[in-house]
């Protein structure tokens, strides 16, 4: 009864973060305002939460902050073991927080609900299935999407030198080609460089949103690349977009996936996510047959 009792008590909480449009933690420390959030997080391990009735999680927040983030909260009320030995070794989690207090640049939250991801599913037939989907936290790669399938029949290259001369807006131009949209002028105020939709995921039509970076530095992206407090990143996950894509020319460090992965898996609304690097970016142009464009594109004289 008490389980039964917990599940219903989360899936209320879930449908309120998802009206209610609840920020993540990525969200909260970008805007720099809010007092509840609901995402998918990494937590530090926290070694006395076998031994203590009170313990305190250290959470890892997503990109460049300024603050320190801590959970505080009963073992008692920890019912499940594999979440506790989570919270032991450190490890994602997902987590509803409301925020206690700031002493100096440590921001202090209650939880009201800590879980492993999971992913569901209207059709409850196969909901223990899918779940095992949530085990890569709802990455996504080129080749699964169905406009760009022809991938699969191309190697990665060697090297992404070639990428050096291939601009952001050839790129992006290309992009369109291959989803047949149309092209946009960038301007300020947008949340992404290019919104498609004419996807297909698992014979399911979706949208995307694109974050795109040329060679204007041409090396392995960091966080660096993504302005004052990932705030590219955030904006990118302001779309109202199925899937969030991030394309860079060259290497896409591993920090810059886990920032993504971290505003786009929201427990009250899990999206899928899908990094696009130099040799993936290449290796599209190369299956789809449009190299020469998009140099052509690229070359200011022509």
């Amino acid at each position: 009864m008490e389980a039964r009792i917990d599940h219903v008590y989360s899936d209320i909480l879930l449908v309120f973060c998802e009206l209610h449009r609840v920020k993540t933690l990525g969200d909260l420390l970008a805007s720099g305002g809010g007092h509840l959030f609901c995402s998918t997080e990494q937590f530090e391990p926290c070694p006395d939460v076998y031994d203590n009735p009170r313990v305190t999680s250290v959470i890892i927040p997503p990109g460049l902050s300024e603050y320190e983030v801590k959970i505080e909260y009963s073992t008692e009320h920890l019912r499940s073991d594999t979440v506790r030995m989570y919270l032991h070794n450190g490890g994602m989690l997902s987590v509803i927080a409301k925020f206690w207090k700031r002493e100096g640049d440590c921001l202090f939250f209650q939880p009201l609900v800590i879980g492993g991801p999971w992913m569901s599913h209207e059709i409850e037939a196969i909901s223990d299935l899918i779940m095992w989907e949530a085990g890569t936290h709802f990455e996504n790669f080129l080749e699964d999407f169905t406009e760009f399938k022809q991938v699969s029949s191309y190697t990665q290259p060697v090297d992404v030198n070639e990428m050096r001369h291939i601009s952001e807006a050839a790129f992006k131009a290309c992009l369109a080609i291959i989803l047949g949209d149309p092209t946009r002028k960038d301007w300020g105020g947008e949340t992404s460089d290019h919104f498609t939709s004419q996807l297909h995921l698992q014979d399911r039509r979706v949208t995307g949103a694109f974050l795109l970076k040329g060679p204007a530095r041409f090396a392995p992206m960091s966080l660096n690349h993504l302005g004052k407090n990932n705030d590219q990143i955030y904006r990118l996950a302001q779309e109202p977009a199925d899937v969030l894509f991030v394309q860079h020319c060259h290497e896409i460090e591993s920090a810059v996936r886990a920032t993504l992965r971290a505003f786009a898996v929201q427990p009250g609304r899990p999206r899928r996510y899908c990094l696009i690097d130099g040799k993936d970016s290449l290796r599209l142009l190369k299956a789809y047959d449009l190299i020469e464009k998009a140099l052509s594109l690229s070359d200011p004289a022509a």
